[in-house]
């Protein structure tokens, strides 16, 4: 009787202690963090063209114009078009930037945040081509030209990059810089609501991508940004 009753309580007993001892997984830190954070270095010398480097990422120089054989040929009204070649990490990426109006885009699907803008509204458009890991995928940045401060005080969504099967939201805030301010735009990026890479433009640029992130995404994040950087 006392092994009946005392068996399963020894049992119980041995079951909570080994639970007890299980420790938690560690919460992520989130993205801004130090180790999260790439240096980011312009060379605009004298007598050399500009240059950027993010990272391991490095450009070419910039080349006025839309580039052959990329989607924005077929763009009907551009502006403040430009092109440049990302390389880094055994990868090299040509990236278009442009800017180009809503109606561009009225025989896609957009976000409620885009859609509702006017025709005439200014987006700024970047094309960042596939890669020799992923050479089919390319990605496409849709971005508001014109974002009110109203919008960077609460985070609000300004845009999306997306390719063929991903989507990441855009969002952008000045919590580097004053509030109801303008100056030092962040732009953050977001897959499914998790903030995964961040920018901030202007005089003095910083730059973050998560280091969880897969290794395809983190080069069309830093070739992306580096298109940000090289237009502000």
């Amino acid at each position: 009787m006392i092994k009946t009753i005392y068996g399963p309580v020894i049992a119980l007993c041995l079951l909570f202690t080994a639970c007890a001892t299980v420790k938690k997984p560690a919460a992520d830190p989130g993205l801004y963090i130090a180790a999260n954070e790439l240096p980011v270095k312009i060379k605009d010398g004298w007598l050399t063209a500009k240059t950027l480097t993010l990272g391991a990422y490095t450009t070419s120089s910039r080349t006025n114009g839309v580039a052959a054989n990329t989607p924005a040929k077929q763009f009907k009204s551009t502006s403040d078009a430009f092109y440049f070649t990302v390389k880094g990490q055994d990868a090299e990426l040509p990236v278009q930037v442009l800017s180009t109006g809503k109606i561009t885009f009225s025989n896609r699907p957009l976000p409620a945040y885009l859609n509702t803008l006017p025709g005439d509204a200014p987006l700024w458009y970047i094309f960042a081509g596939g890669t020799a890991q992923d050479p089919l995928k390319s990605w496409e940045l849709l971005l508001k030209k014109n974002i009110a401060f109203l919008e960077l005080n609460d985070n609000k969504p300004v845009g999306i990059l997306r390719s063929s099967t991903d989507e990441i939201r855009i969002t952008a805030h000045n919590r580097y810089g004053i509030r109801n301010s303008t100056e030092k735009i962040c732009y953050e990026f977001q897959l499914k609501g998790v903030p995964v890479a961040a920018v901030v433009t202007g005089e003095n640029p910083r730059a973050w991508i998560h280091s969880k992130a897969d290794a395809n995404l983190q080069r069309t994040l830093a070739a992306i940004m580096l298109g940000l950087l090289f237009k502000s």
